[in-house]
């Protein structure tokens, strides 16, 4: 079609533009409307005798989500330890790049919403022979050129039935969905950090423990050698000697192989080599007895972590998508509106391309109607709606699972103190029977049996208080975690300034 004068065919595509807006602005929603699951969970925090009345009450306590992982982590060498995983820990890479390629996919799924306009350019030149077309009696040629200039959109679907959007809105929900993920990773990272130095230096503790028994030991020995020598002991008190020495020396290799099995574990989830300077700073004897205690940190309401906990807001955000795709399964019955347009100049010169009556322009829209397809529309509407459902129970159930985590964590963090405190108690009691023991044996009140048998006891007294000290302080650490706290899911994708465009780390609460 040859428009008159370019004032009409500016006037056709500013038309074909409003024409286009105002199909976009009356274009309907299928999708159904979102309603977040009802609470599977109780309203509040089980109470009883395993939890502790007095520490459930977070009226005196700062909330979880209040405390940055450095105020609650104060440790100096583990503060730096985190710093350092956060930075280089390579499964958290692989979560940030993640980000980038969901993001990189949702931008692109939105596109589609806009009309792709293209320019171009052409020129054609074409010589036939006379005779060929039976102008010019046979003879000579006859030439003919084509100059053309212009733009136009191609098969560009107007989404009148929501389409599109459903598809746009499930790959945004992927994209946020990953951005919970990133923040899980993190969170586990700096949990698994804190959790595996504590085991170092509880396994350190345990090991300079039990060296300190071998040599208590080896003194032991000789003093019962030495008596032996006198006629004071027999021989099977030498051997009960040689016996107890011999397990601890065994006790002792298998905390060397512990406390290395922990350091490798740490090196691993930090990313790189830890340096021994940095080490060094847990003194000459590592121990629990350095270590910057973490503060008590209230509970809240089990409602908080519906929006602090980023694995249930993962799960909220597959909901979403999920409904978003049954939005897209409902749009396959309706009908699909295609349309090509273009827009230029032509003519057989230069001159003519831009003089009067050279603009053109063509509008070509295609329908197409689903009329019969075996069922295949009704079954991909009811798989999606199915689909639907599963991600609200999964939803349902995460928020159950969360609920546990932070119950059990309550729990833990009551019990596992009044346990450590008990076995405290029982290692006083121990080293004061091993104190009475050893002395009734150096006076020849007693045989040498009951002072093996509470120097046993006493050992394995101070390593489970010990590792029960690592399991309370790993408890509040736990508990930390599972209330969701000190983690914001605010500018968890951010765009750096290189020029690789990388992604930087979800930002957390220092």
């Amino acid at each position: 079609m040859v428009v008159k004068n370019k004032k009409t065919w500016k006037r056709s595509l500013q038309g074909a533009a409003a024409s286009l807006m105002l199909l976009s602005v009356t274009a309907c929603t299928l999708s159904p409307e979102y309603k977040r699951p009802a609470s599977s969970v109780a309203q509040e925090w089980p109470i009883g005798p395993a939890y502790g009345a007095p520490l459930m009450d977070g009226a005196r306590l700062p909330q979880a989500y209040n405390v940055g992982w450095k105020v609650f982590f104060k440790d100096p060498v583990l503060s730096q330890l985190i710093s350092m995983a956060l930075t280089n820990n390579r499964d958290l890479r692989e979560a940030i790049e993640n980000i980038t390629a969901t993001h990189a996919s949702y931008i692109q799924q939105r596109g589609e919403l806009f009309p792709q306009v293209n320019a171009n350019a052409g020129a054609s030149y074409q010589t036939t022979p006379g005779g060929t077309t039976g102008f010019g009696g046979g003879r000579g040629y006859l030439h003919a050129n084509q100059l053309s200039t212009g733009f136009g959109i191609s098969n560009y679907e107007i989404d009148l039935f929501d389409r599109i959007r459903s598809l746009t809105r499930a790959a945004r929900e992927q994209y946020l969905a990953q951005q919970e993920t990133t923040i899980s990773v993190q969170i586990s990272l700096v949990s698994e950090v804190a959790n595996n130095y504590m085991a170092w230096l509880a396994d350190m503790n345990s090991l300079q423990t039990i060296q300190e028994s071998v040599r208590n030991r080896e003194k032991n020995l000789a003093l019962v050698q030495g008596m032996n020598r006198y006629g004071q002991q027999n021989a099977q008190a030498v051997a009960q000697a040689v016996e107890l020495l011999q397990e601890a020396k065994s006790q002792e290799q298998t905390y060397l192989k512990t406390a290395a099995n922990d350091m490798n574990s740490l090196t691993q989830l930090v990313g790189q080599p830890i340096p021994q300077s940095l080490l060094q700073q847990a003194g000459p004897n590592p121990s629990l007895d350095r270590f910057v205690s973490m503060p008590e940190v209230g509970s809240g309401m089990p409602s908080d972590l519906l929006e602090r906990r980023p694995d249930i807001r993962l799960a909220e955000h597959q909901l979403k998508e999920a409904n978003a795709n049954v939005g897209f399964a409902r749009s396959a019955f309706f009908p699909s509106i295609q349309l090509t347009t273009s827009g230029g100049t032509a003519g057989s010169t230069f001159a003519q391309m831009f003089g009067p009556f050279s603009a053109a322009w063509s509008v070509m829209p295609t329908v197409t109607v689903p009329l019969l397809d075996w069922g295949k529309n009704i079954a991909q509407l009811r798989a999606a709606k199915a689909k639907t459902r599963a991600a609200a129970a999964h939803y349902q159930s995460v928020v159950q699972v969360a609920f546990k985590e932070v119950a059990d964590s309550l729990a833990a963090r009551t019990t596992l103190k009044q346990k450590w405190q008990a076995e405290l108690e029982a290692v006083r009691a121990s080293q004061k029977d091993y104190n009475i023991s050893l002395a009734r044996y150096k006076n020849g009140i007693d045989s040498f049996l009951p002072t093996l048998v509470a120097q046993r006891t006493l050992l394995n007294a101070k390593v489970t208080a010990i590792q029960s000290r690592l399991q309370y302080m790993q408890s509040l650490s736990t508990l930390y975690r599972t209330l969701g706290g000190g983690w914001s899911a605010e500018d968890a994708f951010q765009n750096s300034t290189t020029a690789q465009n990388t992604v930087q780390s979800p930002v957390i609460k220092k």
